[in-house]
This record gives C-alpha cells, structure tokens and sequence, in this order.
C-alpha cells in the first residue's frame, strides 16, 4: 500500500473523498453529511492540512448577544428608567426609592448621567429631559429589544449606544468562526487512489481473540509529524542548579554547614578579620536590622581573642589593625552579606575537638546573601552564593586549585583561571574566572584563598591551612538561560518556567 495512504486515519480519507466531489464544505457541512461529529471532523481537517492535502480558510464574524442582567432589564425595564417611573408617581424620597427599588445604585447613577433627575435634600426631581425619556423608548431599549429578536448584527446599532451597554455589560459581543475546507493539489491527487476500508486504531483483547485484525487495516502512526509540546513538573531551574552544586560537593566528599540569615556583626564581620570601620559593614552595603537591634556573642574566650587580634595581633604574629573594637557594634544583628560567615561559625564549632581526630574536615554551603543595593537588571538585593572550607594541615595553594578546577569543570567550564587579588580575611588571595564555551568570554564568580592566621586561630584555637572560596553562580545561571536581567532569574513566570531547560550538564 502507498505510504501516504496508509498514514491517513478513516476520518481523513472520508473527507478527502468528499472534497474531491464537492471542492468545498465547511466543518458543519462535513460533519453532518459524512456523520462525523464536529470535533472529530476538526482533529481530522488538521492533521490533513499538516499533510499536506487540505487546507482551510476562515470566516470570522462578529454578533451581538444579552447577557443575563440584559435579559432581564429587556424583560422588566432598564432600572434608571423604572426609577423615572416611581418619581412620576410621587415616590421621591431617596430613603424609600432604596428600599423599593432593586438595583437602585446603578438606576441613580445613570438617571444622574443622562441628565433625567436632580437631587435636592434627600429627594429627586425629574428633569424635562427626564419627562421626555418618560414616554418614549430609549436607544439603549431599543437597542436590547433589537437584540433580543435575532437582530444581531452589529453594523445595525449605533455604535455609540452600543460601546455603552458592552461597558454595563448587558450585551456582549461575540465571534463565529466559520472554516472552510478544500482540497490542495496533492490532495486532489491522491483522492481517485483512495479506498475507505475498516481501520483498527487500537488493539483490544477481544480483536486478537476474534482474529479481526487478520481482515483489517491496523492503522499505522506517522512518527514524523510534529507533535503537542509537553511540560513536565519540574522544579525552578534555581532550585535544580542549587540541588546540583550540592551533590557536586557531596560527591568531593564534603558536608553541607547551615546557619540563621539573620546573624550578628561579630560572625559576618568582626570574626572574618574585617574592621569595625570597613566600609562594606556602611549602610550602604548591609541591612541592619531595627528588632531585634543586637544579638549574643558567643563564648568569652572567642570573642577576646577576636578582639585582640583585632587591636593588636593577639598571637597571630600579626599588628591588628590599631583601633579600640567595639563589643557592642558586634552585637549588631544583619542579614547576613555572604555565606563565608558560616565558614566562621564552623570553624568555631570545630574549636572544641580540634584535636579529638576532627580534622582534615571539608565543609560547604549554598545559601541566600543579602546586600542593600540598588536592585536593576544586573544588581538585587539579595542572591545566592555558595561557600567551601577544607580545614588541613597538609594543604596548599595545589590543593585549592584543584578543588575549584574540579568544582567548576562539573558545571560545565573545564577552563578555570585564577588572578591576584586582595581581601581582608585571605592571603594567598585570588579572584575565580571561568571561560563561557558558548558566549566566548571569560567571567568572573568571585573571591578566594588561604584563611589569614587572624581569622584561623582566634576561631580554632590553632594556626593551621584552611581554603576558603565563595563564589556566586547567577551569572552562570544567566547565560545559560539567555537571561538578561537578573531579576528574571525569581520570576514565576509560568512560561518561562514551562520552556526553561533542564539543568543538565
């Protein structure tokens, strides 16, 4: 059997037929001549044109139709009009019109509009106007009565009037389309060729035990047509690219550190080595918070030695940096502006079996930031970042650089390079950069580096190598979703999430 004929379903065969004798029909015509129902009739219709062998053309129309509220007004009377009525029969007093007259609100409102009524204390005078819409039937009846007879066509009504009663909604406006069909030359061509047999479209029990498909054309599915697009349930890409730089760490052997967003100074400044006068701690860069305005310090052996270590190197082997600390600026409660401050607290937490065989440890975090900036395409308020620490005695500047190399070559940049760079809390220092595959340019995610010993030891308790790195990956994120504003990145916009890709890499 020809192949285009064996991909043709028994509806579309039948229909093909009848156009080659009849050239054109519409849908309706279709279905009651072939006894085919309209859905089925259309299903057919579309799945020919994708073919190839019909193809169609629309008439689209436009009709008038009451609603449910015209309806009612076309039978009782429009309520401004009533509310004439009730005036001309001495009930003027607002207070009584209200309770003897329903939709009294909407009546007063367009009384008042077309000029019908005044309102003087508490009662309504009718207008000359007003008498004269008494005793004759206005536009807008006229125009509901019309409708309500079968006269639908728009062109029939003054458009004015009209525009009025769709705004009230007693008349809607409503579009018919009428789709004719016809055949294409390649469908003329196959329609002689054509035999109508019984088609099985789906295997039963019952056909395998009767034998019926021995007789019957099975029919075959063309694998080649376009199909239906279909969303899966999926989680927000952030969501999946959070969970995947997880496991990335998980499978290099490290555990995952958590703490509060909101924290004190002392764990996101003061026990990083920052100044109490840095200019990152300013307004301008933090958000401080008004309730609770300050928080406990942890343990009083803690915070002596980072304030030692603060005004004057403590033993650190180090000069500090020269001021009187301040225990109570420390105590300003933040939200936190990177995850490093949980490289802190676990550093703290290691202090207590540091040397109980705690150590090497490797610890990461992915977390949200918050910092007070002007939010625009490429700046917001707050952003993920994710943070590492590998506590050893026996590491170097190798060691980091593959732990990063490692890191960013399973997100997709096998190539990593790393610039000199200062920070107040590392030295060796280095800013991140990876190289874009598809956007060819290299991009940077951020600071990293060997722990100061002003960070280390007044945290625990020892002066011994920690790497530490907290790059951020919207930027990452955004190039892979061709995003170009960074707010996108948050939107739950049901479309964008539906079309985004899978985080695969």
């Amino acid at each position: 059997m020809d192949e285009r004929f064996y991909n043709l379903h028994e509806n579309e065969k039948k229909i093909i037929k009848f156009l080659s004798k009849n050239k054109i029909a519409s849908i309706e015509k279709l279905s009651k001549e072939l006894k085919i129902n309209k859905d089925a009739v259309e299903k057919a219709v579309l799945w020919s044109k994708i073919k190839g062998y019909v193809e169609t053309k629309d008439k689209i129309s436009e009709f008038l139709e009451l609603t449910l509220e015209g309806e009612e007004y076309n039978k009782s009377g429009l309520p401004e009009k009533k509310l004439l009525e009730m005036v001309e029969k001495g009930v003027n007093s607002i207070e009584e019109l209200k309770n003897k007259l329903s939709y009294f609100s909407i009546a007063i409102v367009w009384a008042k509009k077309n000029e019908w009524i005044i309102i003087s204390d508490g009662k309504i005078q009718i207008t000359p106007k007003g008498k004269e819409a008494l005793f004759r039937k206005t536009k807008e009846e006229l125009t509901l009565n019309g409708i309500s007879r079968g006269k639908k066509n728009i062109q029939d009504y003054d458009k004015d009037v009209l525009d009025n009663l769709v705004k009230r909604g007693l008349v809607k406006i409503k579009t018919e389309v009428k789709r004719d069909v016809f055949l294409t030359n390649e469908g003329r061509k196959i329609a002689d060729k054509i035999k109508i047999t019984k088609e099985i479209s789906q295997l039963t029990p019952e056909i395998l035990k009767k034998g019926e498909w021995k007789s019957s054309v099975i029919r075959a599915y063309d694998v080649k047509l376009p199909t239906p697009k279909i969303y899966p349930a999926k989680r927000h890409y952030m969501m999946q690219i959070i969970d995947y730089i997880r496991r990335i760490w998980i499978e290099l052997g490290f555990k995952e550190m958590t703490g509060p967003i909101l924290d004190i100074s002392f764990w996101n400044f003061d026990a990083l080595f920052q100044p109490q006068d840095h200019p990152a701690r300013d307004l301008a860069d933090t958000f401080y918070m008004a309730k609770p305005e300050k928080g406990k310090l942890p343990r009083e052996d803690i915070v002596q030695a980072v304030k030692f270590t603060h005004e004057n190197g403590w033993t650190c082997n180090s000069t500090g940096w020269q001021y009187k600390w301040n225990e109570e600026i420390a105590k300003k409660c933040i939200l936190r502006t990177h995850t490093t401050i949980l490289s802190a607290r676990t550093l703290a937490k290691l202090r207590e079996d540091v040397n109980n065989g705690a150590l090497p440890a490797k610890y990461f975090s992915v977390g949200r930031v918050f910092r007070n900036e002007t939010i625009d395409w490429k700046h917001l308020a707050e952003f993920y970042q994710t943070d590492g620490i590998v506590v050893d005695e026996n590491v170097n500047f190798k060691h980091f650089l593959f732990y990063l190399k490692r890191f960013f070559s399973k997100l997709g940049f096998p190539k990593a390079r790393f610039r000199p760079a200062y920070f107040p809390y590392t030295e060796l220092s280095t800013e991140i950069e990876v190289w874009h595959p598809e956007h060819k340019t290299w991009l940077e995610l951020g600071g990293a580096g060997i722990f100061r010993p002003e960070v280390v030891k007044p945290l625990l308790g020892k002066d011994i190598p920690v790497l530490a790195w907290g790059p951020g990956f919207d930027r990452i994120v955004m190039m892979n979703y061709n995003i170009r504003d960074i707010r996108e990145l948050y939107w739950n916009d049901l479309k964008q999430l539906r079309e985004a890709k899978v985080w695969l890499k």
